[in-house]
């Protein structure tokens, strides 16, 4: 790891681009201490994408001038908004204010939970200069090139990095790796390497603290086993920078809880009304800003979380009090609650999807039985991998304890929730039903796997807390007779951290041995730049990093993405005919990738070449990713270019060739 040493300004850069601009807006809306600082990174991504969208609109590109003056305008907003609604409740702009304090065992909770968690990423990355040799990573770096090569990291129009017209595409991940980049210096890969550090060590452990001080309180105990348990779910933050690699709903989910505690609140039976909370309905609409230009699926994941809380608070005796309701008329109320509330949002879930509910026959097969799947849910593990026992135990705990007390009983039913996509995802065979359910997380269970995770910290973390107390009032009778002349304030200090360490440290020993030791051993088995790398080898790179010597900056090079050529543009910032696995095609483009190598006989080719400007080539013998799959054959005219006429070798490395193409007369 001796190489991340010379990455810490990208690192400190994305820490701080995570934080400040999302602190700025929620010290503006009246958010205290801890409060501010678990709502930077979420208001941060909003501030943000939403900023990086407006910034051609008026002429700008994307960089630290319109990410400041994004940031000044949302807080001048915020505190307008703030200031507005205190004169209106005739109060002081100060009272118009919440904030949980920082305590010594939320620091040490936080900072032993992200130590850990940025032990396992810097494992599972290897080095800065690593990238992730997956299929999804070809667009993702392309992408952040693009930005970082048009000034326009807006979401309406990113999508043209995938080598069709501007398009929509969730790119707040894209824009900010592209600004760290940018503000940095540093090549690509390490910005982005380090940005994902900060979103799994920074952006994560804050956003969930948040849910749980909401949740569970703010007590010493809660605290420490917060510290060990934001780390020991294999589905997240590890398996969303293994699988894919899905860099927008690891940003997406980081922040997420954030989002779920600020709707907690604001659906509690005290009134909205009241100074302390009246800014909470703006500050969670801005923080779903963030999650929806991270990712759409992240607000689904947010419906699904948050859904029995809202028809609890809609259709419950409070609500029906308060309308003044009895007998048949608050029947009615509740049943007609229910069913609009449940069509409201149905109709989101269907808008939010990918695709049509009726594609559904090329999307992840079902890989177990219903009765596995509730099992792997319940022992908090995926994809046929060994149960999670130390967490796995908590969350049923939790579970247990959720659905005895009548206020907690809608976390329960949000398990459940998720339980049931769990297992439609990994059991049942291909459908219109199945797809309704999870199509909007493409039927990817992994992604599906990720979100449970939300429900169940909190939940092993009250089963966590249960069994420390018990421990506790066990060990401080135990105490009471044995060292009777000590203090009771002595007494009760040391039982409970004897309770919490006896918990504790079997749990984390557990975790981090098993599941978690699994999840970064399978992911960083995806991250590597050598000889024989999947995509893209230290070869392929080297050749890449010469382009520019050759190339003129207005010409294109033609290359089978699926041999790594694709990330020649995100190395060189040269353009690539082919910038995605799946990229966009065209008439043209189909007829290059069939038939370049007969550019010399063949005058369509030569016209086609011309109109799209294509100058050079690349030229692979290394393995091609993914062999067996029927898209990276589908560029025949790219191959034996060195026996083909019409081709200059340029330059070489290994077995790795830039031709540039011959002029040619159509």
């Amino acid at each position: 790891m001796a190489g991340w040493a010379a990455a810490i300004v990208p690192f400190i850069l994305a820490i701080s681009v995570l934080v400040l601009p999302g602190a700025v807006v929620a010290v503006a809306g009246g958010m205290r201490s801890m409060t501010a600082l678990a709502l930077a990174p979420v208001l941060s991504v909003s501030v943000l994408s939403v900023s990086a969208i407006a910034a051609p609109m008026i002429g700008m590109e994307w960089g630290l001038v319109p990410a400041v003056v994004g940031t000044l305008l949302s807080a001048g907003v915020t505190l307008g908004l703030r200031g507005v609604i205190a004169r209106r409740m005739h109060c002081s702009l100060t009272a118009v204010a919440r904030g949980y304090r920082m305590t010594p065992s939320a620091a040490v909770g936080l900072l032993f939970g992200a130590a850990v968690i940025l032990y396992r990423l810097l494992q599972i990355f290897g080095s800065p200069d690593y990238v992730s040799q997956t299929a999804d990573n070809v667009f993702h770096l392309n992408a952040v090139r693009y930005i970082m090569e048009t000034g326009n990291a807006s979401s309406l129009v990113v999508g043209a990095a995938g080598g069709g017209a501007p398009s929509f595409y969730p790119a707040a991940w894209h824009g900010i790796g592209a600004l760290v980049a940018t503000l940095s210096g540093y090549p690509i890969a390490a910005a982005v390497a380090c940005l994902n550090l900060a979103i799994g060590a920074v952006a994560w452990p804050l956003s969930m603290w948040l849910l749980c001080r909401v949740l569970l309180g703010g007590s010493a105990q809660i605290n420490l086993g917060f510290g060990v348990l934001i780390s020991a779910f294999s589905a997240f933050p590890y398996l969303l920078v293994d699988w894919g690699v899905l860099y927008p709903n690891y940003l997406g989910m980081a922040v997420l809880p954030a989002v779920v505690g600020l709707c907690v609140l604001m659906l509690r039976r005290e009134s909205l009304l009241v100074s302390h909370r009246i800014m909470l309905p703006w500050l969670a609409l801005v923080g779903l800003a963030g999650i929806s230009l991270s990712h759409p699926n992240t607000v689904i994941c947010l419906i699904a979380t948050v859904l029995p809380l809202g028809l609890v608070v809609v259709t419950g005796p409070t609500t029906l009090r308060r309308l003044k309701l009895q007998g048949t008329r608050r029947t009615v109320v509740h049943a007609a609650g229910a069913v609009v509330g449940l069509g409201c949002v149905f109709a989101l879930w269907l808008i939010l999807r990918p695709f049509p509910i009726t594609s559904f026959n090329t999307t992840w097969p079902p890989y177990q039985s219903t009765a596995q799947a509730l099992g792997e849910t319940l022992s908090n593990t995926h994809s046929g991998r060994p149960a999670a026992w130390a967490t796995g135990l908590l969350t049923v705990i939790g579970l247990y304890l959720v659905v005895r007390n009548r206020g907690q009983r809608w976390l329960a039913a949000a398990f459940a929730i998720w339980t049931l996509l769990f297992i439609a995802v990994t059991s049942w065979q291909p459908s219109v039903v199945r797809a309704a359910l999870t199509g909007g997380w493409f039927d990817d269970y992994k992604r599906i796997a990720a979100g449970i995770v939300v429900v169940a910290v909190p939940l092993a973390l009250l089963g966590f807390s249960v069994l420390a107390s018990k421990l506790r009032a066990l060990f401080r009778s135990t105490l009471r007779q044995r060292a009777a002349n000590k203090s009771f304030a002595v007494r009760q200090s040391l039982g409970a951290a004897i309770a919490i360490v006896v918990v504790a440290v079997p749990i984390f020993v557990v975790a981090q041995s098993g599941a978690v030791r699994d999840a970064a051993i399978a992911a960083k088995s995806n991250y590597s730049l050598r000889p024989g790398s999947p995509i893209m080898s230290e070869d392929e790179f080297d050749l890449y990093s010469e382009i520019p010597q050759y190339v003129p900056g207005d010409a294109v090079i033609a290359g089978n993405p699926w041999d790594g050529s694709a990330w020649a543009y995100f190395v060189s910032g040269r353009k690539v005919l082919y910038p995605h696995v799946l990229a966009t095609m065209t008439p043209d483009k189909e007829l290059i990738a069939s038939s370049l190598n007969r550019i010399a006989d063949n005058p369509a080719v030569c016209a086609a070449v011309k109109r799209l400007n294509v100058e050079y080539a690349i030229n692979s013998d290394e393995l091609i990713y993914l062999p067996g799959n029927p898209n990276n054959a589908a560029y025949p005219g790219l191959e034996h270019l060195d026996n083909a006429a019409g081709f200059e070798l340029v330059a070489q490395v290994g077995a790795n060739r830039l031709y540039r193409i011959a002029p040619c007369t159509s």
